[in-house]
């Protein structure tokens, strides 16, 4: 199968700074595909409460994208209210009916509209709209994709307009989806200062190397205010705790055993509760077992997290003070008055963590967003700022 590995072949960047240099970054295979899934009328969801439902969701395509084939490492990136992936055109149908088990399990068990489609890499490329991708090492197990170049944007936008792309019906055909590792077992880690900053930063110039130098200005600025990446991540060791709620734990038992039967969803429900008592004796007493070191999991845990992320934009979660919060908007600010740049940005006292997990000696992933719907409200302010230079 041509270019399936292309993305699990790819050399990684030393560092998420060395990943802001877009020439670094490869094009996509011409016969990839971009998928695009997202939460309808999110903003409305959050605004009525919804905000874990919604970010349950997004993670829940990751998962069903990614396991269609283990064996093969596929670029996705968690936007909150949805995510972005590539794959390969050999996993297209795969997808497609993977997708469509995403949207009823939204649709069923959380009362949401998941709005998926695929845009053919080679399609974009036609439009002169490039499709990039670099990646960086979160640890030697787990990988961070980095995007760049204008197709991804004009990806999303054909898939929320219905044309140009290929569409996905929740009704059209078969639906089934695999979400297994999806797990959302943690509490909400509280601000250590005073908040959780949801951020996305768009470069705005026409010229590329104008953009680059505008994100390296970015991560400056907030290495100036907010020290290194330790000083302001969201996740801290003292900080995280498991959850033993039923509402906590809800969604995890509903995407796991979607479909399934009472009983079934009730012994789900049971087991994790038990797992999470023996993680809570495991962890107290840092205990390793000859399967996985429990005594590292957190620390692994909070490495592999996409606190930072690029996919065309700067975004990141920072745990900051509000004095903090308030000398970083008044940087961004005079960039956006400039020309530079615009940004969004979201005020939550907490920080939700979804994760996806492979194996917990190592290979896991942990999707990071603000409490009440950090990221989709920092992107509706993103886009109302993009909306004035119109």
């Amino acid at each position: 199968m041509p270019n399936t590995g292309f993305y699990r072949d790819l050399t990684p960047l030393p560092s998420f700074e060395a990943a802001m240099d877009t020439q670094a970054h490869v094009d996509l295979p011409d016969d990839w595909w971009v998928v695009i899934a997202d939460v309808v009328n999110s903003t409305q969801a959050i605004a009525e409460g919804a905000y874990k439902k919604v970010n349950t969701v997004g993670v829940a395509c990751i998962a069903a994208i990614a396991n269609i084939d283990r064996r093969l490492e596929l670029p996705f990136i968690f936007g909150g209210d949805g995510a972005t992936c590539a794959i390969p055109d050999s996993l297209r149908e795969p997808a497609i009916v993977a997708l469509r088990g995403a949207q009823r399990l939204a649709a069923d068990s959380f009362g949401l509209k998941l709005r998926a489609g695929l845009v053919r890499v080679s399609d974009l490329r036609a439009d002169g709209q490039w499709t990039r991708v670099a990646r960086i090492a979160l640890s030697p197990l787990v990988m961070l994709p980095v995007f760049s170049g204008r197709g991804w944007e004009a990806a999303e936008s054909r898939v929320k307009a219905g044309q140009g792309a290929l569409m996905v019906d929740p009704d059209g055909g078969p639906a089934a989806a695999s979400f297994e590792g999806f797990e959302c077992r943690w509490q909400n880690v509280p601000s250590f200062r005073d908040v959780k900053l949801s951020l996305i930063v768009v470069a705005t110039s026409a010229d590329a190397a104008s953009n680059q130098q505008t994100y390296q200005q970015v991560l400056a600025t907030i290495h100036e205010i907010f020290g290194d990446p330790g000083a302001h991540h969201p996740l801290r060791l003292d900080g995280m705790r498991l959850a033993f709620s039923p509402m906590s734990l809800a969604g995890e038992t509903m995407v796991r055993t979607y479909g399934r039967s009472l009983l079934t969803k009730f012994g789900y429900a049971l087991r994790m509760l038990l797992q999470n008592a023996a993680g809570w004796w495991l962890f107290a007493r840092n205990i390793d077992t000859r399967a996985v070191r429990w005594s590292r999991y957190r620390d692994d845990m909070v490495r592999n997290t996409d606190v930072r992320k690029f996919d065309g934009a700067l975004r990141m979660v920072l745990d900051a003070s509000e004095a903090q919060a308030d000398e970083l908007e008044r940087r961004l600010a005079a960039a956006h008055a400039a020309g530079q740049l615009a940004w969004g940005v979201h005020k939550s006292r907490e920080a939700l963590i979804t994760c996806l997990i492979e194996s917990h000696e190592g290979r896991h992933m942990h999707f990071i967003d603000g409490s009440d719907g950090g990221y989709a409200l920092a992107a509706r302010q993103l886009k109302a700022r993009l909306a004035e230079r119109d």
